[in-house]
């Protein structure tokens, strides 16, 4: 309830819906900032007058949690393997069927970044392999993915079969 009430009397209502729109979309983790290097995010993390904790970010399109012990004012960004486990149920609810294909990353990049309003995300080919083309609107960053990064990750039925228990 307490949650409910922050929201409305911090009017982030609308923030509010965007996230719950990204999670109905299957939508890969939710990220906060997206940069190019670690140095950017550690600059970013210092300038901020309440710095996020427990928030993902996109360092090189690798997902990282922030982590900030206020007590000693340090961060730490961790590389976490939430993309590899969503890819995993990714594939396994929504099998992959490519919207578009091809030859090489820069032209797929090319399209991608080219698409007015892209869906969050996409199944698309490059050389013939799968790969997931995203879009996190809360910070404009579009990202491909390589399904390959799911290899390794198992994802558990959420139903059970006949005869289980």
């Amino acid at each position: 309830m307490d949650t409910l009430h922050f929201i409305s009397a911090t009017g982030q209502h609308r923030p509010f819906n965007e996230y719950l729109e990204h999670l109905e979309a299957d939508a890969p983790p939710y990220v906060i900032a997206s940069f190019d290097t670690k140095a950017e995010a550690e600059a970013w993390l210092e300038n901020q007058p309440i710095p996020p904790d427990s928030a993902s970010v996109l360092i090189a399109n690798a997902y990282h949690w922030v982590i900030h012990d206020e007590r000693v004012g340090i961060f730490r960004l961790p590389r976490v393997r939430d993309l590899g486990y969503h890819l995993a149920d990714l594939k396994k609810r929504h099998p992959p069927a490519a919207v578009a294909s091809f030859a090489t990353r820069e032209e797929a990049e090319a399209w991608w970044k080219a698409q007015p309003t892209p869906a969050r995300w996409a199944w698309v080919s490059i050389a013939g392999e799968p790969y997931l083309a995203v879009y996190h609107p809360n910070i404009q960053h579009r990202a491909l993915y390589p399904l390959s990064m799911a290899d390794g990750y198992e994802v558990e039925d959420d139903e059970e079969g006949p005869g289980e228990p």
